[in-house]
């Protein structure tokens, strides 16, 4: 165990230990046959604040926010909150956070692909705090900076769908459309995203919005 002070401190500690990993939840780091390996671990929970909170046109959610707790929120939108439901164990729920979810790039993740329709934004801290794009982190394979939260557009329209055999076994697929592509977690795969299918959904609305405009006001543009 490595406990420190500060953010600061602990990019510091990691950059030192290599092998070490940051813990939050601990549901994934700790769990049976997990991926994530480590023989160190750096609490972080204490030291990033939980907030979920307006940010001009966007939605600011601190990395140690819990499933449960993001459920809970009034201001997180519909399809966020559907792709928490993905994981329904409510023990699970209550020590989930969005930013292990997101840290263990999971192939079957509940969140990236939701997150990546939202064209999501890391707030990440290394030497200091800054904004990066969640689509370059999962193209990167992560990185050693510490994700302190993300930062959505609530009014972007998402569309997400999971298939699994039940409600409880790890899902086969996740997937998420929206204007900015569509992504999906394939068991064992990866995580994919595709500009193409988007080319035709932009084409079908302009295509109906021309036919709702020859309907309702009898011209065209």
């Amino acid at each position: 165990l490595i406990k420190k002070s500060s953010l600061c401190e602990c990019v510091k500690a990691k950059k030192e230990n290599l092998n070490a990993i940051y813990l939050a939840g601990g549901t994934e780091a700790l769990r049976l046959n997990s991926p994530v390996k480590g023989d160190s671990v750096i609490p972080i929970s204490s030291l990033i604040e939980k907030k979920i909170e307006a940010k001009g046109d966007d939605i600011f959610i601190s990395s140690t926010i819990t499933f449960s707790e993001l459920l809970a929120s009034s201001i997180v939108p519909k399809p966020l909150k559907e792709a928490c439901k993905y994981l329904s164990s409510r023990a699970l729920k209550n020590a989930a956070t969005i930013g292990g979810n997101i840290a263990s790039l999971r192939f079957d993740s509940y969140l990236i692909p939701t997150l990546l329709a939202y064209d999501a934004k890391l707030v990440v801290f290394s030497s200091e705090e800054k904004v990066c794009s969640l689509k370059k982190y999962v193209e990167k394979g992560s990185c050693s900076c510490l994700i302190v939260g993300i930062l959505i557009n609530p009014l972007v329209k998402v569309v997400n769908k999971r298939e699994s055999l039940t409600s409880s076994t790890h899902a086969a697929v996740t997937s998420a459309l929206s204007e900015n592509g569509y992504f999906c977690a394939v068991s064992n795969s990866g995580i994919f995203f595709s500009q193409v299918i988007i080319f035709f959904y932009k084409v079908i609305i302009s295509i109906l919005n021309y036919v709702f405009n020859i309907i309702f006001f009898g011209k065209s543009f």
